[in-house]
């Protein structure tokens, strides 16, 4: 009986096995964006302290240094994404994903979200967003207790190279994240093998040498046996050459300057 029961589950587990590498791949029109909406803010990350040098590569301590919160608040619930904190052109500014608008809103100059960062949390001013490509910037005030990465743009996508995203996936606290540029995705978006989940949304990826690749904005949606499922090692992102630095420096010149209020 045992020896039946044995070769039965053997039997199954093959089935199984057969039935998922038989099921088609990615419908690319059906990723799944990654923000989470909670209605109360999670800070619990910043009693979460790693040395920065504790970093083994350069783009690592860039990512690292420069990560945010970024929150979209509504009447009934706050939607949560991470992002990364840029100098550029005499102003200071945090690119995020522009999906966490997904509740509406989103008008340059008028549209608002909650940075947070450890000791800090400032409201920033929408400057910028592009819901096609995914891609939302807010002028920020300095953030004593980040790094301002250098808005440097990679120049070129090379199959198989190395990157890295800081953010915050589900309730983690801050982690930075390798992968490799795999392909393109859906699009202009670029396919990357990593890891990503909600709350990832946002998060900037940088290259070797520290410049900004593009923002995480969503992960393969595969057919599975029993339907739908997400598959968070093939991420996609935004790329960050879409962005239009004419419109968004003027944008930044409007913008008035808001407040560093602390906590």
């Amino acid at each position: 009986m045992n020896k039946a029961r044995k070769v039965f589950s053997n039997l199954m587990i093959f089935m199984c096995f057969s039935m998922i590498f038989m099921t088609s791949g990615c419908d690319a029109r059906s990723s799944e964006m990654l923000f989470l909406a909670t209605k109360e803010v999670d800070y619990s990350y910043l009693s979460y302290k790693v040395k920065s040098d504790s970093v083994t590569t350069h783009a690592g301590q860039v990512s690292r240094n420069s990560a945010v919160q970024v929150r979209i608040e509504y009447p009934q619930a706050s939607i949560r994404g991470s992002g990364t904190y840029f100098k550029y052109k005499g102003h200071k500014m945090v690119v995020t994903a522009a999906h966490l608008y997904a509740l509406g809103g989103g008008i340059p100059l008028q549209g608002e979200a909650t940075i947070v960062t450890p000791h800090e949390k400032v409201t920033g001013k929408l400057v910028y967003i592009d819901k096609i490509s995914d891609i939302a910037i807010f002028k920020v005030p300095t953030l004593d207790s980040r790094k301002a990465a250098k808005f440097r743009r990679t120049g070129s996508y090379k199959i198989g190279s190395n990157v890295v995203y800081s953010g915050f996936p589900g309730a983690n606290s801050l982690l930075t994240i390798p992968g490799t540029l795999s392909g393109t995705g859906f699009g202009t978006d670029l396919a990357m093998n990593s890891f990503a989940w909600g709350g990832s949304s946002g998060s900037g990826v940088f290259d070797e040498n520290g410049r900004f690749v593009g923002v995480v904005v969503s992960i393969m949606l595969a057919r599975g046996w029993q339907g739908p499922q997400l598959v968070g090692s093939v991420v996609y992102i935004a790329p960050a050459n879409m962005i239009d630095s004419v419109y968004l420096r003027q944008n930044l010149d409007k913008a008035e300057a808001t407040k560093n209020a602390g906590f």
